[in-house]
Formats: C-alpha cells, sequence, structure tokens
C-alpha cells in the first residue's frame, strides 16, 4: 500500500480530490510520508491545502519550511512567505543560506524595507554576507524600495560580482533617475546580457533623454544584442513620447525584417507609437490585423481616437467593443467620456453615463472626475454636481471639474464657495483650479476678487501664473470696458508672451466698445501671431476703411495676397437626433438643404421685425 500511494503521488496529473484520497489513506495506515505529500501539493500549488498539513507536521525542518516559503513567494503570497520565515526564525529552527532569496524577493514586491532590514541583520549573524545570491537579492529589494546607499554598500561588499548584481543596481539607479551612476555600471558590466541593455536603455527613457536611449539602442544592435520584448516595448514608447514616427517605423521594420517578437505587448506598443504619432488610420489598420485583443488595445485604440479629435470613432469603436463582450477599463472609460465633451453631445453622453452607472463603473476616482467634467462640458450641471457629491474618493481633478463646472456655466457664487470648500478638505489647488477660479470672476464681473485670485495663486499657493490665468484677467477686464487697463496689463503686467487667444480678447472688446485705436494695434499683434489666418487681415483692411485710411487699407490686402494667404471656409454644425451636420457658408450639400434655407429665411425675417441689425465686418 505504501508503495502504491508512493507510486500515486509521483503521477503528474493529480486533482485536489485524488489528494484528499490519498491523505486519508496516509492517516487511516499511519504512514510517515507527509513531507513528500506536503511537496507534491506544493507542486501543484495547492498551497492552503499545503499549510495545513503544514502546521499539523509537529517539528518541520528547514527544508519543509523553504518548499512553503518559496511556494509562497512563487505565487506573489508575499505576506504569507514573510510571516511564514519570521515563524521558522521564532520556533528556532536552524536556517540555510537557500532560505533566504526567496523571502527576500517578497520583501521587494512588497517595498517591505524593515523586514528586509531585519533580514540582513540575520544574514551577517548567520556568517552568509558572501553569499552571492542573497548580497544580489538584497540590491534588488534596496534599489526597489528606493535605499540607492544601502543598495551600493551591498554591492561593494560582494567580492566577486556578476552581471546579475551590475543588472540590479542598474536597474535601482535606473527607477531613481541616476542616469550617469547607472552608466558608469553599465560601462563596467565584464559581460554584459540582454537585462543589463534593457535596463540602460529604460534608465534614459525614464529621465526623459530619449536621444541617448536611441543611440544605446543602436550601439546595442552593433554588438550584435538581439532586442527582446521589453526592448522593443520600451524603444516604441520612447518613439511615441517623441512623436517620431519615422523612427518608431523603423523599429516596426527590424521587427519584420528579423522576425522578431510579435505578441499581444509588441502589437499595443505599435499601435500606440501610431496614435502619438498622429497617425491614426495606420494605427486602426494595426489594430485590425491584431489576431488577438485584450482591453489594452481596445482602449489605446479608442484613447487613439479621443486625443487625435475623431470622437464619432471612438464612441463607435466603444460600442463594437461592448459588442465582442469587452469590459472596458477606467482609461477606456475616461477617453469615451472626453470624445463626448469634445462633442458637447447631450444625449451620447448622458447614454455612456447610464453605462457607466448600470455597470457600478463609476467607483474609480478619474472614471468619477470625466464623468462630471462630461456632464458639465454637455451644460447638465445638476448631473455633474450629484456625480461630484457621491464620489467616496476626490482628488484635485475632481475638485477642478466642478469648480470649473459651475464657473463655465455661469454659477459664479457656487464655484467659489466649492473652493472654500476644497480648501477646508485640505485639497491644495493647482493652476487649473485658478483658471475656473478666474472664469467664475469674469462671468460674474467680480474685477476686485479677479485681482485678488491672481495675487493669492502667486502668493499663497507659489503657482506661477501662466497665459490662461493672464487670459482670464484680460476677458474680466474688457467684459468690464476697462480695456486701456487690460491693455496695459498685458504689455506690462504679464510674465508671459500674450497669444492669440489675450489679443483676440482685448479686439473683440474694441469692436463692442468702439475704441479703434487699441483695435488696430491688437489687429497688428494677431497678425504677428497668425500670419496665415485670413481674417485678421480681412479684419484690418476694414478697420482702415472705416477709419478712412485708404492707403493703408489696400496695403493691408495687398500684403494678405503676396503672402497667397487664402481665406479659410467658415462651418457650423449641431447635433439632432444623436447625429452631428456640419454645413459651409452656401452650402446646398446636405439633403434636406431646401427645408433648412426656408426656415434660416423665416427666422430672418422675426429677427428684422424684433428691429435686429445685423453689423458689418467694417463696423466697430
Amino acid at each position: 500500500m505504501k508503495q502504491h500511494l508512493i507510486t500515486l503521488l509521483l503521477s503528474p496529473t493529480l486533482h485536489l480530490n485524488q489528494f484528499r484520497q490519498i491523505h486519508a489513506h496516509i492517516v487511516c495506515g499511519n504512514l510517515d510520508f507527509s513531507t513528500l505529500f506536503l511537496k507534491r501539493l506544493l507542486n501543484f500549488s495547492f498551497v492552503d491545502y499545503a499549510r495545513k498539513v503544514f502546521d499539523g507536521i509537529p517539528r518541520p525542518d528547514q527544508n519543509l519550511y523553504n518548499a512553503l516559503i518559496s511556494s509562497y513567494s512563487r505565487l506573489c503570497m508575499h505576506k504569507e512567505a514573510i510571516e511564514t520565515f519570521f515563524l521558522m526564525h521564532h520556533n528556532e529552527n536552524s536556517i540555510a543560506f537557500f532560505n533566504f532569496p526567496p523571502v527576500i524577493k517578497s520583501c521587494a514586491s512588497l517595498l517591505a524595507i524593515n523586514e528586509g532590514k531585519q533580514l540582513h541583520s540575520l544574514v551577517i549573524r548567520c556568517g552568509l554576507v558572501s553569499n552571492l545570491f542573497i548580497q544580489t537579492a538584497f540590491i534588488d529589494l534596496y534599489g526597489k524600495a528606493g535605499d540607492l546607499g544601502a543598495a551600493r554598500r551591498t554591492f561593494d561588499e560582494i567580492a566577486v560580482k556578476d552581471t546579475i548584481s551590475y543588472n540590479c543596481l542598474i536597474s535601482g539607479y535606473s527607477k531613481a533617475g541616476l542616469v550617469l551612476e547607472a552608466r558608469q555600471l553599465f560601462d563596467r558590466i565584464p559581460d554584459r546580457t540582454i537585462v543589463s541593455w534593457n535596463s540602460m536603455i529604460s534608465c534614459y527613457a525614464h529621465k526623459g533623454d530619449l536621444t541617448e536611449g536611441f543611440r544605446l539602442f543602436e550601439r546595442m544592435q552593433t554588438e550584435n544584442f538581439q532586442p527582446n520584448e521589453i526592448t522593443l516595448v520600451t524603444i516604441l514608447s520612447m518613439c511615441a513620447k517623441l512623436g517620431d514616427l519615422a523612427m518608431g517605423l523603423k523599429v516596426k521594420q527590424l521587427i519584420a525584417k528579423n522576425n522578431l517578437c510579435r505578441s499581444l505587448i509588441v502589437t499595443t506598443a505599435i499601435l500606440e507609437m501610431y496614435v502619438k504619432c498622429g497617425a491614426v488610420d495606420e494605427a486602426r489598420q494595426e489594430f485590425d490585423r491584431m489576431l488577438q485583443r485584450d482591453v489594452v488595445a481596445w482602449s489605446a485604440m479608442i484613447a487613439g481616437y479621443a486625443q487625435n479629435g475623431r470622437c464619432d470613432e471612438a464612441l463607435e469603436l466603444f460600442e463594437q467593443m461592448k459588442i465582442d463582450n469587452f469590459k472596458p477599463n477606467d482609461v477606456t472609460l475616461v477617453s469615451v467620456l472626453s470624445a463626448c465633451s469634445q462633442l458637447g453631445s447631450v444625449e451620447t453622453g448622458e447614454l455612456v453615463g447610464s453605462y457607466i452607472e448600470s455597470e457600478n463603473l463609476a467607483s474609480n476616482v478619474y472614471v468619477s472626475s470625466a464623468s462630471l467634467d462630461m456632464y458639465a462640458k454637455c451644460g447638465n450641471i445638476s448631473k455633474a454636481r450629484q456625480v461630484f457629491d457621491q464620489m467616496l474618493e476626490k482628488d484635485v481633478v475632481s475638485w477642478n471639474s466642478m469648480i470649473g463646472g459651475l464657473a463655465f456655466n455661469g454659477l459664479h457664487k457656487e464655484a467659489i464657495d466649492l473652493f472654500v470648500k476644497m480648501k477646508e478638505s485640505n485639497v491644495k489647488p493647482n493652476e487649473i483650479t485658478f483658471v475656473g477660479l478666474l472664469t467664475a470672476c469674469t462671468h460674474a464681473g467680480l474685477i476686485q476678487l479677479g485681482y485678488e485670485f491672481f495675487e493669492s495663486m502667486k502668493s499663497d499657493f507659489n503657482i506661477t501664473p501662466k497665459v490662461e490665468h493672464c487670459a482670464c484677467i484680460v476677458d474680466l477686464l474688457c467684459r468690464s470696458g476697462r480695456l486701456e487697463e487690460a491693455h496695459e496689463f498685458i504689455s506690462c503686467k504679464m510674465d508671459v508672451e500674450p497669444n492669440v487667444v489675450i489679443w483676440g480678447t482685448l479686439l473683440s472688446a474694441c469692436r463692442t466698445h468702439s475704441n479703434m485705436d487699441l483695435a488696430v494695434v491688437a489687429v497688428k499683434k494677431l497678425i504677428i501671431l497668425e500670419p496665415e489666418n485670413s481674417g485678421n487681415y480681412v479684419l484690418l483692411s476694414n478697420l482702415y476703411a472705416s477709419l478712412g485710411r485708404w492707403e493703408e487699407a489696400l496695403e493691408v490686402r495687398n500684403t494678405m495676397k503676396n503672402r497667397k494667404v487664402q481665406k479659410a471656409a467658415a462651418n457650423s454644425w449641431i447635433e439632432v437626433d444623436n447625429m452631428m451636420h456640419a454645413f459651409l457658408v452656401r452650402d446646398t450639400s446636405h439633403p434636406r438643404s431646401e427645408e433648412i434655407y426656408s426656415a434660416v429665411e423665416v427666422l430672418g425675417l422675426h429677427v428684422k421685425w424684433a428691429g435686429y441689425t445685423p453689423c458689418s465686418d467694417s463696423e466697430i
């Protein structure tokens, strides 16, 4: 019977019920081979059952402890691995060198630096500091935990260093952004491996020195090291960050030419590279060729459409994703909600919002923030506030989205009151918070309060005003008719260069308040900033004409002609029954254009009867 049970235990295919039957025979027969039984359970990853058997053994030896600890570590049950090791030490079991590496690995995975230091002290007491495997594990632990000083001291204690110990320290320096230290080590490695190259290239990528990363990648190939999956994903990510489509295509050609790994991760990296480089159609072709897709691939493609302003296609692909029974993650939903916000589509936004609620996907703070931002931008501020109030966790993005939503929808008092609550909740405002607050002041004409917020962001929160904040102050002054003060602010009080929005705001106010001199100044600035914008030339010419300065008006027209500036066609769009309809000037391409023009004529008559006289381009 005993031999038969041993033969059964050594079988390559055993189920949990079969283990239980064997266990019953062992107990009934008073057979003593718990060690073999326990190890076979662990081999099949029945770790909970194995632990019950382990706890029933009166005095398990170091080999049994090591088997259990190693299984815990292998199955990412790191807390249990650490607890079991310290139980072993507490029970005064003798500890061998092979007991340490798996538990040190678990400490590294949990960043349990205090427990790791206790282990290091124990290693020193046990006289195992010369063991290369243990010391390398400690380098990895300290590197991941950010204690680079301890990692370096441990590295220096190793008498004969191997490539793995070098790689661990380089990886630690890479995570900390210490490029110089990592490169010095890299150049000293006697026998580099692909891990060495990957760690060093990743170090440059994390630090933002992408040019040097590319240079090292090229050197790696000249030294006949074949890139693996990690190399390819890192390089493609660098191409995406730079928007370097040419380099990305070279990497893709390298993959095809050398028949390198085309796993799902690499294919998704190629897709994301195309997206970040603006080659959305090429990204879609890559997506359609994928034999296997996961939620990351779907999310990358949907995000690509949303980030490149192709919102209809983002929403269409989202619907297809649901049809194909892929459950979206938070990245997918944030991209979809962004697409709804860009479209300003109330109906589509509410459909997506309802889906998120029905699938219980709104608990993520990023999804909730994107939802309330979408509702606010679509004009449903009450629903946005409802989402905000129901959020269990609110970050600065959530507060900013709600404050901005209230401000842009004209609810200035509510926006300012919410800012007070934000400070009471100990959430530190950032630059976007103040854009919302200054917008609220602009809509309400609160000049003094606007100035106070503008000064407060500098003095109280150490936030340097950007062009967006300055634009809000200019808009605030212009709406109140204080044009000279706005011009002085632009010319003397801004620490950043005014952009087209600021000069355009001043120009618009000049037209409203009939300040022709300042209008000419503003348009001249706009022509410098936007030399290809035909509207600025036309407006300046009309301004000169209205002032009777005909020669200057003609000169502007000639300049426009000499520079070959073409007047861009304007278009309008409207959403009806969840469909977007776009129109150009005098457009007759729409299938119902006759009905539309008839309706416009009727509206025009009503406007005239109401006493409205339209303003021509030449009038201020």
